[in-house]
């Protein structure tokens, strides 16, 4: 499903407008609502430096695993530039994790409390150095200024892999622990296979 935002594509998956209308009728805790919420700010983040630059982008692609922002002007973007945009996202959400944790104390509402913790949740995970991750993408800048693409890319996959394997395990470990505890391997088994599909 296309929608037009100005000059911007915006591309919606039908399974994700599925799961999102489940959610939005069957979720009376509005924890997943609030999980949603931190993924668009995650995002807005990333378009707000792009738009601070003066570099909009074509399209967004929504998908129910993905989220994507296409920039076909990226290569204009000099390094500091870019790993602004890169990381902006991850600042918006541990921003936000700081604010809704001050909001909890002031209020103790529980609602700050989970909205501190879906915040601080997506920016730790996205600051891990996988490739598909602001974390990943990041270190990928930051090592194509030393090294060639190709030996920087090696260095990536490497060191993603060395993330990957221990991550793998402790999920693997907290799910035997607590029997129902999944989402920490669940995440693992994604970037893995993220990975071996773009090799």
């Amino acid at each position: 499903m296309n929608l037009r935002l100005g000059k911007i594509t915006l591309s919606l998956s039908y399974p994700l407008v599925g799961i999102m209308t489940a959610v939005l009728l069957l979720d009376t805790s509005m924890n997943m609502l609030i999980c949603f919420a931190a993924a668009v700010m995650h995002e807005c983040g990333h378009l707000a430096a792009l738009w601070h630059y003066g570099t909009p982008p074509e399209a967004i692609r929504l998908t129910l695993f993905h989220i994507a922002i296409v920039d076909s002007k990226k290569h204009l973007h000099p390094f500091s530039h870019e790993l602004v945009i890169v990381l902006a996202g991850v600042f918006i959400n541990f921003t936000a994790a700081i604010g809704g944790f001050i909001l909890y104390q002031v209020t103790q509402q529980p609602l700050w409390q989970t909205f501190s913790c879906a915040h601080l949740t997506l920016g730790a995970f996205n600051s891990l150095p996988a490739e598909s991750l602001d974390g990943g993408q990041a270190l990928m800048l930051l090592l194509t200024r030393r090294f060639s693409p190709d030996t920087a890319e090696r260095l990536l996959t490497v060191i993603c892999v060395l993330i990957l394997i221990p991550t793998a395990c402790l999920g693997f470990y907290i799910l035997l622990l607590t029997k129902y505890h999944f989402t920490l391997l669940l995440c693992a088994m994604y970037l893995t296979a993220v990975l071996l599909l773009k090799k």
